[in-house]
């Protein structure tokens, strides 16, 4: 071939990958176990996907806190992302296997478990379609009924991500609504602000309620006041502690506890460049709150 049809040749081969590259959207995983098998799963399907692993991982068998840090993730990424959820502690149950387009053009891979209540509300329903396993099934693993996340969720994920499948042939069009998981919303009572634990324990230790900053600020407390925190499971009293509502963590003394309202709007406590959680014993869920008052 003359060199000039091979430059030509060359020149056409990179323009078409370029081409391919940009048609292949990006996969970021969520899940409350780690390891490189879900990411292996997609890069299998194809070798140019982009993938991102959510960190810190999400609390084990926590649906609440997957619901809540999804909607958080993926408010930053553009329409065409492809979201893989695993927070499956009902895996192999007659949970549905679906994906979730939002009217934002984001794609949403899980089971519908209650993981994708934030997203629906949040970004709004464009379609729901059930996983026809028959087709969007990691070949081999028919016998499989434990790691949907391997074997459905980031397989089907791929081939969307990739454009081998198109949304249409993800599988059957179901009604558009998901499962939703009903949050108490946060009162306040005699100056006393009180909402659910639903993120503690993870990496950095922070503990975090259902106190939105919009309901926090009927309290009138200013930066740097010192306030109550009370934090009980159930009806038991497990921590109480007068701290500071600072602006950040440097605002106290390394190894002080402060109470502050986190980057998702919500109130937070923490131990500056320390683990609250671990080092008070603090959990998440339905049965733990979180109750703040001006001292």
């Amino acid at each position: 071939m003359p060199k000039l049809l091979q430059l030509v040749a060359f020149a056409a081969a990179l323009t078409s990958a370029g081409l391919t590259a940009k048609e292949r959207n990006a996969v970021v995983i969520q899940a409350d176990f780690g390891g490189a098998v879900m990411p292996g799963v997609v890069f299998s399907v194809d070798k140019d996907i982009p993938i991102f692993t959510v960190q810190p991982l999400i609390e084990l068998y926590n649906i609440d806190a997957a619901a809540r840090n999804l909607v958080y993730t993926a408010s930053v990424w553009p329409a065409g992302t492809v979201f893989i959820s695993v927070v499956d502690p009902g895996v192999g149950t007659k949970r549905k296997s679906v994906v979730l387009k939002t009217k934002s053009g984001q794609f949403f891979v899980t089971p519908d478990n209650g993981t994708l209540s934030q997203v629906a509300k949040e970004f709004g329903i464009e379609a729901v379609r059930e996983i026809d396993e028959k087709i969007n099934r990691r070949p081999g693993t028919e016998w499989s009924h434990t790691f949907h996340g391997r074997d459905v969720y980031a397989y089907t994920a791929g081939r969307l991500a990739a454009g081998v499948i198109s949304y249409e042939q993800v599988g059957p069009l179901l009604e558009a609504k998901v499962v939703t998981l009903e949050y108490p919303k946060p009162v306040i009572t005699d100056g006393t602000a009180t909402g659910m634990i639903d993120q503690s324990r993870g990496h950095l230790g922070n503990t975090t309620c259902l106190i939105d900053r919009h309901t926090f600020e009927k309290l009138g407390i200013k930066e740097g006041e010192p306030v109550v925190v009370t934090i009980r499971h159930a009806a038991k009293t497990v921590f109480e502690q007068t701290m500071a509502y600072a602006h950040t963590f440097g605002d106290v003394p390394v190894g002080k506890n402060l109470l502050f309202i986190n980057s998702s709007g919500y109130v937070s406590v923490a131990v500056n460049q320390g683990n609250f959680a671990d080092k008070y014993r603090i959990d998440s869920g339905r049965e733990w709150t979180l109750a703040v008052r001006r001292k």
